[in-house]
């Protein structure tokens, strides 16, 4: 190492300009006041540019930032992927809910003129702002979302509190359904970020659904309200506190057809999708996750109801804290299903092995059929069920349940006469196995009349009866949870993150 005197005596001979210090650009904040009387801060930290316009006044301009009122549009630009990073943060009023409602972030795409790479953010951290409908004057259009995130270049942790299409904004200036008889649509959509995958982070996400009306003689259709969470290339993490909806009116498994969605799907390069971890830790209503590829972990802590998961490469954990109840699977293949307290009205079928099942109640009114051929990425491109099912081998499966078994089947490569298991007249295809040990009956009269006593079908089965250990799922209320990193955020200490700005 060279000493100080014998650096200036070598640029005395060969002078050259000296490497400046990196220097972090400066904030770029804005200020303003929420419709009930809540205060907040918008932050950009690093490169970029940031602007965010109110609702418009009664004479058809954008509101001040220091009025009541209601965001319409947050903008982002000129954004670096690896040091950008938006930061919003809400001060609750006396007489406010302690939330800002927007109905639009848009992060404008981009191209960095080293890299080539989209010009994206590291994170968004705005975790009591919701995307929601702020001018619920303007009537819904078909297909058209009413409010919108969109970061077409990536990011890799986006937080925030999650979306709410049943929040109204009125005179009142309180939360209330939105009854509007119209399908509502709210979009998200995430492009790929330039490094690593995609961080979802949010409090609830809410949905809506109205009964049908009745025109004259003509019965309607009911109106679903949905929520489309789109992430382009792979989704690390999803993870909410409650996934909300109308259990009374179901929504449908697919894209519009109303509900939350949850997708990860390929890039504009063809680079697969893949999904990581799905945690929802309360309750779940009319929730739908899809990939085109697979899935490694999907974990729900509260009850279920209308539940859908579709991953045509596979699935490896699933584990349900408080039963898996009305929830339907569509797969390759599963390495494990864990569920405490039984199942209800649930459905899974694999292309090929359905791994270890173990329930830990009842198992009622439920199929699980491994050893299926159905054409899983057609289903997922044309967002429609599988237009074939039928059986083939190779299909398997152990099954352990602590209770009884009633009016459900398990079958590895047996295709059932006229769609009834149970009859002499099954195809039991080569291959197909099933090892069962329950702890309870089995009472089949009406799933499959013809062996009523009888619920597990394959060419070669084993079932055993005796006490079964249920298994341990963590279900809610939890103890505090580790600490986790995440990417432009921090780290999380008991679920809560450490935010630095």
């Amino acid at each position: 190492m060279s000493t100080p005197k014998q650096a200036a005596k070598t640029r005395s001979v060969r002078p050259e300009a000296e490497a400046l210090e990196g220097r972090r650009l400066l904030s770029m904040t804005v200020s303003g006041q929420d419709v009930d009387g809540d205060t907040f801060t918008i932050r950009l930290v690093g490169p970029g540019d940031l602007r965010v316009v109110k609702q418009n006044d009664s004479t058809g301009n954008p509101a001040s930032l220091s009025s009541a009122s209601l965001i319409n549009e947050i903008t982002v630009a000129g954004t670096n992927p690896q040091s950008s990073r938006l930061v919003a943060r809400v001060n609750k009023a006396p007489t406010g809910d302690g939330k800002v409602f927007f109905a639009n972030l848009t992060q404008l795409s981009s191209r960095s003129l080293t890299a080539g790479n989209g010009n994206g953010l590291q994170s968004v951290d705005m975790p009591n702002f919701y995307l929601g409908d702020t001018d619920p004057a303007t009537a819904s259009v078909q297909g058209t979302p009413k409010a919108s995130i969109r970061i077409p270049d990536g990011v890799n942790t986006f937080r925030f509190g999650g979306a709410d299409t049943t929040a109204f904004f009125g005179t009142t200036n309180s939360q209330r359904l939105n009854q509007n008889n119209t399908s509502d649509l709210f979009v998200i959509a995430l492009g790929e970020p330039v490094s690593g995958g995609v961080r979802v982070i949010a409090n609830s996400f809410v949905s809506d659904a109205q009964a049908a009306v009745t025109t004259g003689t003509t019965p309607g259709s009911p109106t679903q309200d949905g929520i489309q969470l789109v992430v382009q290339g792979r989704l690390n993490y999803f993870q909410a506190n409650t996934i909300q909806g109308n259990s009374s009116l179901p929504s449908g498994r697919f894209s519009n057809s109303g509900g939350t969605l949850v997708q990860s799907v390929p890039d504009v390069a063809g680079l697969t999708g893949q999904i990581g971890f799905v945690k929802i830790g309360g309750d779940a209503t009319n929730f739908s996750v899809q990939t085109n590829d697979r899935i490694s972990d999907f974990f729900i802590g509260g009850e279920t109801n209308n539940i859908f998961l579709l991953t045509p490469g596979g699935s490896r954990n699933l584990q349900f804290g408080k039963g898996m109840d009305n929830v339907s699977v569509l797969t390759h293949n599963i390495q494990t299903v864990s569920a405490n307290r039984g199942a209800t009205n649930s459905s899974i079928s694999a292309n090929r092995e359905a791994g270890l099942l173990r329930f830990g109640g009842d198992v009622q009114g439920t199929t699980v059929e491994s050893g299926v051929n159905q054409d899983l990425l057609s289903a997922f491109n044309n967002q429609s069920d599988p237009t074939t099912s039928n059986a083939q081998s190779g299909g398997g499966m152990t099954v352990q349940i602590a209770g009884n078994v009633v009016d459900s089947v398990f079958a590895a490569s047996v295709e059932p006469f006229n769609g009834v298991f149970g009859s002499a007249n099954d195809l039991n295809l080569p291959h197909g196995n099933v090892v069962a040990k329950v702890e309870g009956t089995i009472s089949n009269a009406n799933a499959t009349p013809d062996s009523p006593n009888q619920a597990f079908y394959a060419n070669d089965v084993n079932v055993t009866r005796g006490p079964v250990i249920p298994p341990n799922v963590a279900e809610t209320p939890f103890t505090p949870t580790s600490t986790v990193k995440l990417p432009g955020i921090g780290k999380q200490v008991n679920g809560q993150p450490v935010i630095r700005i």
